[in-house]
């Protein structure tokens, strides 16, 4: 089962360091920590468990420290721990030695080198096989036991020097991340901490002796490691490779061998003229290599097809003239429409392609009399009848006035006394806003008067006492403004010119305290204005 997971996760190892495009731990960043776990195998005079032949097989980890030297060596501290032990069945041995095994704690630290043979495959192998060997030492934990139901033991801790040699494979994953596959030996450099360095016949609880047999024990790991390279190891020299048209592509790997000298610094990945947005014109001549364009404007675009290229286009997504610099010109009046105030009527160039009708030096959009010659301080504007106020303000353009009456004459003294009059005699029906007969006379009268000053404005006041609730009074006398108002629409005056309004009992004329005060507060005030 071990054989079988453990051929399936090297098998994906070494499909993902087949497809990385980068390298590990290089001159760039020589130092490479790895952390690493596996299975320690016994390797010794009773047996071997060689790459799971036989069980007992005992979980491992360990560290590993390299530092590069040049591309074919690392320098290398190595760590390691784990259990090692093995189990045997002697036929022709007695009780209690026919069954023996062990199990030891063990624990070695080694510096050595790495010899990396992909500096054999090429610059930079996606994955590279190494040779390992180092010198260190060791430490053992034993307990040796002999009998069928282990009834005879005996412990013991033992150290000392030991050789290591190995092989493995780095698979570079990233730039800083790689895995590691690797199988390390430790020879002990004695027979001791196995229990097999005495005759099989000697009395088993007797101490071990140290002796240096002909086959000294070792044992086996093999792990699986995760890689990361850092540091900085300053700048590196580039390997030299064969590049004949010197566009900084060996030729190994260029695809056009002989680029002419003026596309040297400009070309792809595989030594061949770039191009970068695929217009068809190399970025050796291409003015805007970035963006497609037309061979016509060196690889620069136009986007409206005007004949204008777009960095010398004011208007690159409206086709214009070269004379408006590739601006359209709608209204035809010679500014192009990113100037014209005006774009769709015609103008003059003074005033930004804006007309001045009247010709009175002001520009149509800011004339307020487009069609009348004025004046700057009137907006363009006249002053027809001379009463200091320009027709733009003037209500009454054509016959002179005063500015507090906006440019209109005077009402008479005797005209507004005429008003007031007429207002006072305005009779309704008792607590309704039907008008009296006896009224009209008097609302002819306001009638006749506002179509003699046809430009004023009159606004119809409606009021009552207090008597009753303040809502009802509101409402009524709203009513009854706007039934004055009804009259004189019906005799000729427009609406624009009167305004009804009703206040209730919120302006009493005098105090609501008899029936005299209440008589005059319930009354229709009249207000003439420009």
């Amino acid at each position: 089962m071990i054989n079988k997971y453990l051929g399936n996760f090297l098998l994906a190892v070494s499909f993902l360091g087949a497809t990385a495009v980068t390298k590990g731990q290089t001159a760039e960043a020589p130092m490479a920590a790895e952390v690493n776990f596996g299975l320690r195998e016994y390797l010794g005079d009773q047996g071997s468990s060689l790459f799971f032949q036989r069980k007992p097989d005992y979980q491992g980890g360990g560290l590993n420290f390299g530092y590069y030297i040049n591309p074919m060596f690392d320098g290398v501290f190595n760590l390691s721990f784990g259990d090692v032990g093995y189990q045997r069945k002697v036929e022709w041995l007695p009780e209690p030695w026919k069954y023996q095994s062990f199990r030891a704690n063990t624990l070695d630290v080694t510096l050595g080198t790495r010899f990396k043979l992909g500096s054999f495959l090429g610059d930079e192998p996606k994955i590279n096989p190494y040779l390992y060997a180092g010198f260190g030492g060791y430490y053992v934990h034993t307990q040796v036991r002999w009998g069928s139901q282990n009834d005879v033991n005996n412990a013991f801790t033992d150290m000392g020097a030991a050789i290591q040699g190995g092989f493995g494979v780095n698979f570079n994953l990233s730039s800083t991340i790689g895995l590691r596959w690797s199988w390390t030996g430790t020879y002990t450099m004695n027979d001791r901490w196995d229990g097999r360095n005495t005759p099989a016949t000697s009395d088993p609880s007797l101490p071990l002796v140290h002796k240096m047999w002909k086959t000294n024990d070792l044992w086996g790991y093999n792990a699986i490691g995760i890689t990361y390279s850092f540091g900085s190891g300053g700048p590196v020299k580039a390997k030299k490779c064969t590049d004949k048209d010197m566009d900084g592509v060996c030729d190994k790997y260029d695809e056009c061998k002989n680029t002419p000298e003026k596309y040297r610094n400009f070309v792809d990945s595989v030594g061949c003229p770039a191009d970068r947005d695929k217009d068809s014109v190399y970025d050796a001549d291409d003015a805007c290599p970035d963006v497609k364009g037309s061979k016509l404007f060196a690889g620069c675009p136009d986007t409206d097809g005007d004949g204008i290229e777009d960095k010398l286009d004011k208007c690159p997504k409206d086709k214009g003239t070269a004379e408006l610099q590739g601006c359209p010109d709608r209204d035809g009046d010679g500014v192009g429409d990113n100037e014209d105030g005006c774009p769709d009527v015609a103008g003059l160039k003074e005033y930004k392609g804006c007309p001045d009708r009247d010709g009175d030096g002001i520009e149509d959009n800011l004339d307020k009399c487009p069609d009348k010659k004025g004046a700057i301080a009137g907006q363009g504007c006249p002053d027809t009848d001379g009463d200091g106020v320009y027709d733009n303000v003037d209500v009454c353009p054509t016959k002179a006035g005063t500015a507090a009456n906006k440019g209109c004459p005077e009402i008479k003294v005797e005209t507004k006394k005429a008003i007031e009059q007429a207002a006072k005699n305005i009779f309704f029906e008792t607590a309704k806003d039907v008008l009296k007969k006896e009224s009209y006379d008097d609302i002819d009268k306001l009638v006749s008067i506002l179509k003699e000053y046809p430009e004023a404005k009159v606004t119809v006041e409606g009021h009552t006492d207090s008597d009753g609730d303040d809502a009802a009074n509101l409402d009524l006398s709203q009513r009854r403004a706007d039934a004055v108002v009804t009259y004189m629409l019906g005799k000729g005056i427009s609406p624009e010119r009167m305004t009804a309004v009703g206040f209730g009992e919120t302006k009493p004329k005098v105090e609501n305290t008899n029936a005299v005060n209440k008589a005059l507060n319930r009354r229709v005030e009249i207000v003439v204005t420009y």
